[in-house]
């Protein structure tokens, strides 16, 4: 299995709680209130003034992100219960359980192997991966197709954007996603084609 360190797209939606495993304590709910950025803001003013300008900045951050989701479109397509949804939600639950937060932009790391695409945080190890099968590479849209950008089509319509390191390891990962898929032509057809058209 040959793994990929990715980035979920910072542009793309994150998944709604009710959603999200459940969490054992109220300590870790309230760390998760700790983050709404003028509780950060307040918290953090006697102490470090830079870090609490930040959290003021975060409400233009989210704008930010919206901005560039218009141009970007959107960093996931089938929906919560399609096999792209099912492995986003692998991800933010994964931070969710360890630290109640729903990040922007969570790293993961991304394996191939034949026909299988597999997705973990970073800190877990392999065993506690999730697979699904995939279908290649989605052809992404001019001007939306970044050099590190990649879309992972699934047999089911759906399709996940992953941000690689570098392009370098963005062809790669294309290459490798390709090379596990017998009829990636067709694949990729019926993706653009047909399945969910609820976009996330």
């Amino acid at each position: 299995m040959t793994e990929f360190g990715v980035g979920l797209p910072r542009y793309g939606r994150r998944p709604p709680v009710r959603l999200l495993p459940p969490l054992g304590g109220r300590g870790r709910r309230w760390r998760a209130l700790r983050n709404l950025f003028l509780v950060r803001c307040v918290l953090a003013l006697p102490e470090d003034p830079v870090e609490a300008f930040a959290a003021l900045l975060e409400p233009v951050r989210k704008v930010w992100r919206l901005l560039v989701r218009l141009w970007a479109g959107p960093g996931m397509r089938g929906g919560w219960q399609s096999d792209a949804g099912r492995l986003l939600l692998a991800v933010h639950g994964a931070y969710w359980s360890r630290d109640a937060l729903r990040t922007d932009e969570p790293s993961c790391y991304v394996g191939v192997a034949g026909g299988t695409v597999t997705v973990r945080a970073t800190w877990l190890p392999e065993a506690e991966a999730v697979a699904r099968a995939h279908a290649g590479v989605r052809v992404t849209p001019w001007p939306r197709a970044l050099r590190r950008r990649v879309d992972i089509a699934f047999p089911d319509g759906s399709w996940l954007t992953v941000r690689a390191a570098g392009a370098g390891a963005a062809g790669r990962l294309r290459a490798r996603l390709v090379a596990g898929v017998a009829v990636a032509g067709a694949g990729a057809r019926a993706v653009r084609e047909g399945g969910d058209r609820s976009r996330i």
